[in-house]
């Protein structure tokens, strides 16, 4: 189990190597909270490290790398249906199963999804990967046009498929010419409401 402030660090190595393209040093993390000494900064990473969640190389400045990502508490449930009691749950959500450099962020542009729940401004998260099997939610080029749709193949012919009956499905037959590139699998979306 991580102390606060060990989560936040982690955290902030995640989104700092995320976003960056590498991780922060030693000074920048102690700057970032405000920390006066390197040394407990080191310390808080030993921690990590010995805990399983980095590994560094010593002596290089920028080694930090993330094995396992943070966890944040999931502080109960709350009903979308009848009004209930408030349900203390002990259950974490690991958010490198969606936020590592290898994940692609998309925008989605239209509403052919939104019976699957992916609406119009929602950023999907796809998983890279060629291979994908039938009912996927997948991230596909299509003569070089970018489409997320539900992945079927089935006797020579790829079928992507809308969730929403106001669009027509999308055949493409092997004997057409026109091919079909998986960029990845759809693993995980977010909203914003503001």
């Amino acid at each position: 189990m991580l102390t606060k402030r060990q989560s936040e660090i982690l955290n902030f190595i995640q989104g700092r190597s995320f976003a960056g393209g590498y991780p922060p040093t030693f000074r920048e993390i102690a700057s970032h909270f405000n920390i006066r000494s390197v040394r407990t900064v080191s310390d808080h990473i030993a921690a990590l490290e010995r805990k399983g969640y980095v590994k560094r190389d010593k002596g290089k400045k920028r080694s930090l790398r993330i094995i396992r990502g943070a966890e944040t508490p999931i502080i109960g449930e709350i009903s979308a249906g009848s009004p209930m009691a408030p349900v203390n749950i002990d259950d974490y959500v690991r958010f490198d199963r969606f936020v590592t450099a290898e994940h692609l962020f998309l925008r989605v542009k239209g509403n052919s999804m939104v019976g699957d729940g992916i609406r119009n401004r929602d950023i999907v998260v796809v998983k890279p990967q060629k291979v994908v099997r039938n009912g996927d939610i997948v991230a596909c080029l299509v003569e070089g046009e970018v489409l997320v749709k539900r992945f079927r193949k089935r006797h020579g012919e790829v079928m992507l498929l809308p969730a929403n009956d106001d669009v027509e499905p999308l055949v493409i037959r092997e004997n057409e010419g026109r091919r079909v590139e998986v960029i990845g699998k759809v693993v995980a979306l977010f909203r914003d409401y503001e």
